[in-house]
């Protein structure tokens, strides 16, 4: 077999989530069948190794991108998952945090401060341009032929929204779009804000905001795109500045979320560097 580092981060993410599902069954609704559909994903991860060297087109292609494609898969399923160990929401204590830190809400005082339709735009386009910005680097460097900085991007983006994704059955919060009333007025009216909104209405996890997924999935590849290509970093760095401040802005996430999303990607980062 010819498993790569982001094959083990697939199977091990898959294999640690299998396993907790087995200790909290009781707490999941058919819960056999997440645990036969692991089995059959990781049977069909280690399919792909079976071959050393390039495997045929497509399956190469296949080989290359399937794992960011368990971004979006492995999210919505934490959706169900999220109140795996708890019950409840821990909310309450991530807000005191938040006030601890920040002295205050960022995430309800950054739009009463900063009442910019203009401003509100951007923002909630650069938290939107989160599909772009995951697949973005890779992209870039996949047609340029870079294959190991294409191989190492993929693995710490992987690594480091598995890793968030693993912290939701044990802090699981709504964040303050479920929490707070949402952003009313004008800024309400803009194109941005109601296409972010109208989205993730229908394609937004419950139980998922500490730590923020999509800051440290965008610093991740924000601080990748600094390590392999410049031109890419500069591209990158406007949309994901303005997607940590959007997250909290348009009342996506609380700011100690976001820090926290951040820290995450920094240490990943540090680590890959050092190992």
């Amino acid at each position: 077999m010819n498993l790569l580092p982001y094959d083990w981060c697939a199977i091990g993410y898959l294999a640690i989530t299998g396993v907790l599902i087995l200790i909290f069954h009781k707490n999941v609704t058919r819960w056999y069948l997440y645990l036969l559909v692991r089995a059959c994903v990781i049977a069909a991860i280690l399919s792909l190794t079976l071959v050393k060297g390039t495997l045929p087109h497509p399956w190469q292609f296949i080989r290359d991108w399937y794992p960011l494609s368990t971004i979006a898969l492995f999210y919505f399923e934490m959706g169900k998952l999220t109140r795996l160990v708890f019950h409840r929401f821990f909310d309450d204590a991530i807000i005191q945090w938040e006030k601890r830190v920040f002295r205050g809400m960022p995430c309800i005082e950054l739009s009463h401060k900063f009442p910019s339709l203009l401003l509100s735009e951007v923002l909630h386009l650069c938290y939107f341009s989160y599909y772009v910005i995951a697949v973005f680097l890779a992209a870039w460097l996949y047609f340029q032929g870079k294959v190991v900085p294409f191989q190492e991007t993929v693995f710490a983006e992987t690594l480091t929204f598995n890793l968030s994704l693993l912290c939701y059955p044990f802090i699981p919060a709504t964040g303050p779009r479920y929490h707070f009333d949402k952003i009313e007025g004008k800024l309400a009216s803009g194109f941005f804000f109601r296409l972010t909104h109208a989205i993730l209405s229908t394609g937004s996890s419950k139980g998922t905001a500490f730590p923020s997924s999509h800051v440290s999935l965008s610093v991740i590849v924000l601080l990748c795109a600094l390590r392999y290509d410049t031109t890419a970093f500069l591209i990158l760095l406007p949309l994901c500045t303005g997607l940590t401040l959007g997250t909290v802005f348009g009342r996506f996430h609380y700011a100690i979320d976001a820090l926290a999303g951040a820290v995450l990607a920094v240490l990943i980062f540090v680590i890959m560097l050092v190992i």
